[in-house]
């Protein structure tokens, strides 16, 4: 069982999405948008997911462009990695983005919730192989986010709507 965290930056921070137990494809779980432990687990054989990680993958090269060039309106770069501990893998948002040398380096965003060999705030290194999503906003267009995307489009329409009015951008 993977878990996937997701996020949408609002005016005064961090939320998350609303979370689905999508075991099964089933909706069997939900918590509202900015509770702390917001998560969703995915099946290993979730194909939409799978697909979203080998999209975020293949574009990785633009993330990195953009993170280099730092354009006028280019903000909150962030990347997703899988930690591991045990039998468990919690996939984490990353921010305060770098790249030095070969790989990544930054600050992990999310409280993890059941992973407990890193800790939200704790400073990791990733090396590009190793992500499994990245995000950023252009001009405030969401740019990346592959594995929100699909979490997003699994929510009900009223999670959706609920998230929509607090999220600084759209998920398209």
């Amino acid at each position: 069982m993977r878990v996937f965290f997701t996020f949408a930056i609002l005016a005064g921070g961090v939320t998350t999405l609303p979370a689905a137990d999508q075991s099964n494809g089933q909706n069997a779980q939900s918590k509202p948008a900015g509770a702390d432990s917001s998560y969703t687990r995915v099946s290993d054989d979730d194909k939409q997911m799978d697909r979203a990680v080998e999209n975020a993958q293949r574009t990785l090269g633009f993330f990195m462009a953009a993170l280099k060039a730092k354009k006028d309106g280019d903000t909150v770069f962030e990347i997703k990695k899988g930690f591991i501990a045990g039998d468990k893998v919690e996939h984490l948002w990353i921010r305060r983005i770098t790249y030095a040398g070969h790989n990544f380096h930054g600050q992990i965003d999310n409280q993890p919730t059941e992973v407990s060999n890193v800790h939200q705030g704790q400073w990791v290194t990733v090396p590009p192989e190793a992500v499994t999503d990245w995000m950023f906003l252009k001009n405030g267009k969401l740019m990346g986010a592959y594995t929100t995307r699909v979490l997003y489009a699994r929510l009900s329409p009223d999670d959706k709507a609920e998230f929509d009015k607090h999220a600084a951008f759209k998920v398209q």
